[in-house]
């Protein structure tokens, strides 16, 4: 078998093994559900084998039917690191004639996505790696005092023309990304009495906590805990895991995070890359019909894992989805 095409009934099934191994299959569980809510149009999802599973991958059906938002974008899981090196390489998992965005892939599986794009003489970018961290105690955050003159609300279709404008989007149609998570997941922000974001965060299709943002003139004003003492508060509310992805690197994120209460979850660390494929002879400009092939290390600027400029934000990252 090179790879298996699930029917709904086949990911219902699939949905209720994951959710055993919750919080560590977060990152996917939580894309399967809404796939099988009818949130993610055009995507499919392939396993290695059925029913003894060791890789899952969703992916567009068509470019036709799947959001702008999600085009070109893979999300991986799997239980082996080695067994998901072999599926990626297997005829028609993945177009390499087409960019591709690959998210909540182990770090792993970085060094093999390099190899591939030596093959197939593209390029490849990578954001820094990520550490899952989620919310494992039994009882909620106890919610910070809110300053005078600002008001705890969620955000709205109203926010996404704020929430669009400077964000580095390497994707379509950002307006309608931040429209579809504000409208259907929870989020939390900060507003003062002229109704001005001062600070917000939200929730991903993945169920991740992310796209954190707070006012570069605010950020030693606690609003970190508030928002994100709220945002963890809806979500267990109803009986979901609250987590994000902070980047390996922020360690003064890290530590606030546990700080909180928010406890580092094993195999829950990934990164996105992105794969460029190389230009066509005839898409050249002209006069120059060299193809330059390499590995570009950088950060990859996706859907949720962007970072806002020129200010540098305070973030939690999660999938892309560009996703992610």
């Amino acid at each position: 078998m090179i790879y298996k095409v699930l029917n709904s009934d086949e990911i219902a099934e699939l949905q209720i093994e994951l959710k055993r191994g919750l919080p560590g299959t977060a990152k996917v569980y939580y894309v399967i559900r809404n796939l099988l809510s009818g949130y993610l149009p055009g995507i499919e999802l392939l396993v290695d084998d059925w029913p003894k599973w060791s890789c899952i991958l969703l992916r567009p059906t068509s470019e036709k039917k799947v959001k702008r938002y999600f085009e070109n974008t893979y999300i991986c899981y799997t239980k082996n690191v080695s067994t998901l090196k072999y599926f990626v390489q297997r005829p028609d998992v993945i177009d390499w004639s087409k960019p591709a965005i690959f998210t909540g892939v182990p770090n792993d599986l970085v060094l093999l996505l390099t190899e591939m794009t030596r093959k197939y003489k593209g390029t490849l970018s990578s954001c820094e790696p990520r550490f899952m961290y989620a919310w494992t105690k039994q009882s909620p955050p106890e919610l910070p005092e809110v300053p005078k003159g600002l008001r705890l609300s969620t955000l709205g279709p109203e926010h996404v023309s704020i929430m669009s404008q400077g964000w580095e989007w390497s994707r379509t149609d950002i307006e309608g990304y931040f429209l579809s998570v504000v409208e259907r997941f929870d989020s939390s922000c900060l507003l003062d009495e002229q109704g001005t974001l001062r600070a917000y965060m939200c929730m991903q299709y993945n169920g991740s906590m992310a796209m954190l943002y707070i006012r570069p003139q605010y950020r030693k004003d606690g609003y970190f805990n508030i928002i994100l003492s709220d945002l963890t508060r809806k979500i267990l509310l109803k009986n979901n895991i609250a987590y994000g992805f902070i980047p390996t690197n922020d360690t003064c994120l890290i530590n606030q995070s546990r700080e909180l209460g928010f406890e580092w979850v094993p195999r829950g660390d990934m990164t996105w890359v992105k794969y460029t494929p190389p230009p066509k002879l005839g898409d050249l400009p002209p006069g120059n019909k060299t193809l330059v092939v390499g590995h570009k290390k950088g950060d990859v600027k996706e859907g949720n894992e962007d970072v806002k400029t020129p200010a540098q934000p305070l973030f939690i990252n999660a999938i892309p989805l560009t996703i992610g």
